[in-house]
């Protein structure tokens, strides 16, 4: 588990792997600890949406697939919009304040 926190909001914890993703989107790498200072929050936001936006298509096409078993599979898949999700409202947040992300494990 990685923990995400800033003075902004209240801590995040995502498996490892999520966690990971999103970081790589970023251009950060998952190490045992690691920052997103407020200044790197506007291109980290940026990047993350670009990311998100990017997956999004993927998961419309399931929504579209003609065979019930594909769309319930691809259903049970967590879209990258909606992982990221916590980690872009705590951005935002600390954006507000200019405050930095920090993480750990």
């Amino acid at each position: 588990m990685i923990r995400f926190s800033s003075p902004a909001s209240g801590d995040v914890q995502m498996l490892d792997a999520h966690a990971t993703q999103l970081l790589d989107a970023i251009g950060k790498h998952a190490g045992e600890r690691g920052v997103i200072t407020a200044a790197e929050i506007p291109g980290a936001l940026a990047a993350l949406r670009s990311a998100i936006a990017k997956d999004a298509p993927q998961h419309a096409r399931a929504e579209d697939a003609d065979d019930p078993d594909e769309r319930d599979r691809q259903a049970q898949d967590v879209s990258l919009g909606r992982r990221a999700f916590p980690l872009v409202d705590m951005l935002e947040r600390a954006a507000r304040k200019g405050q930095d992300v920090t993480w750990g494990i």
